[in-house]
């Protein structure tokens, strides 16, 4: 159900290319396994966002779990740096709790949300949220049961803008869109893994949400680098801990684009266009280690659409997912 009075984000961007912030939360080790991208300065994280401000990004993506709060920490001190016009919309999510042994749960109550709501504005050094999403609930939620009226109520008080559900997958997502849930939908899309197309991008309340594509250059498996070599990633990298068939899935059928290597821009840049050209995607949100892969995103989003040949060669060339992370029923 579409809901009423709620401005829609993507009528405020003057460009889809946003920045996520999860790197910017570092290594954030839980019982001994990373649970972020590794070690990153303060003023490297510093620089990457004054980047992307001072490039003309608008979106900024984080969540109060990325670093347990470092990330909005970051983000709240470089937009209080900014001296940029442009109007800024930060997205933040909650949910995802660390519990006292130690180990991490979830909590969706109306009492967690509202606690979580105060304390990322208190980080974010903002009067509101743009957008607030519950942080990956199970795909098997039980939406009926869900009340809504908490967050409804954080908007009738202006805290909240606008909210909705950062999925764990598409199947996820299409029951949240099923339910009505909010009116923003983040979820999965790039040129390994296109299920958004069919599962969400032709749901019949489709329009009634503003689409955030994450994940647009597969865990960094879309990558020019990943051409030549092995990937090595460092204990404190999240990645490092993905199951092999995993990563042997996402490395081999990254290769098998490597034609776009070929392109001006090379592999990573023209499958970050892959992304930004659809126009069901409201916005992208690559995230950044380094002020040059900023600004390497830019340049990308400047560069002209790709041709619908190369378009049916990435179909062709990587067809689907596996069928592991499908639903078995």
């Amino acid at each position: 159900m579409k809901k009423a009075g709620i401005p829609r984000f993507s009528t405020r961007l003057q460009q889809k290319l946003g920045l996520g912030t999860w790197q910017l939360g570092g290594p954030n080790m839980v019982q001994g396994k990373a649970m972020g991208w590794g070690e990153i300065s303060e003023q490297e994280s510093l620089s990457i966002l004054a980047k992307a401000l001072e490039s003309g990004i608008q979106f900024i993506d984080t969540a109060d779990s990325y670093g347990k709060g470092l990330s909005e920490i970051i983000v709240g001190k470089a937009l209080q740096a900014a001296t940029y016009p442009q109007d800024i919309i930060v997205c933040t999510k909650f949910g995802n709790v660390y519990l006292p042994d130690g180990s991490t749960g979830q909590d969706f109550s109306a009492e967690h949300l509202h606690a979580s709501v105060n304390a990322s504005l208190q980080r974010l050094g903002r009067g509101h949220i743009d957008v607030l999403l519950m942080h990956s609930p199970p795909d098997n939620f039980d939406w009926e049961q869900y009340d809504p009226e908490p967050f409804e109520e954080l908007v009738r008080r202006g805290l909240v803008r606008q909210y909705g559900v950062s999925s764990k997958s598409v199947y996820g997502a299409k029951r949240v869109m099923d339910a009505g849930f909010g009116s923003v939908i983040e979820v999965i899309y790039n040129a390994l893994d296109r299920r958004a197309e069919e599962i969400l991008f032709n749901h019949p309340d489709y329009l009634d949400y503003d689409m955030i594509g994450r994940v647009p250059l597969g865990s960094g498996f879309l990558s020019d680098r990943l051409l030549l070599e092995d990937p090595q990633f460092g204990e404190d990298d999240y990645r490092s801990h993905m199951a092999d068939r995993d990563k042997n899935w996402m490395l081999e059928n990254a290769r098998k684009l490597a034609f776009l290597a070929e392109l001006p821009g090379g592999l990573s840049s023209n499958a970050l266009r892959f992304t930004l050209q659809n126009s069901q995607i409201a916005v992208l949100i690559p995230g950044a280690r380094s002020v040059a892969q900023v600004q390497s995103n830019v340049q990308a989003a400047n560069l002209p659409a790709l041709s619908q040949g190369y378009i049916q060669r990435i179909q062709q060339t990587v067809p689907s997912v596996p069928d592991w992370w499908k639903p078995t029923s």
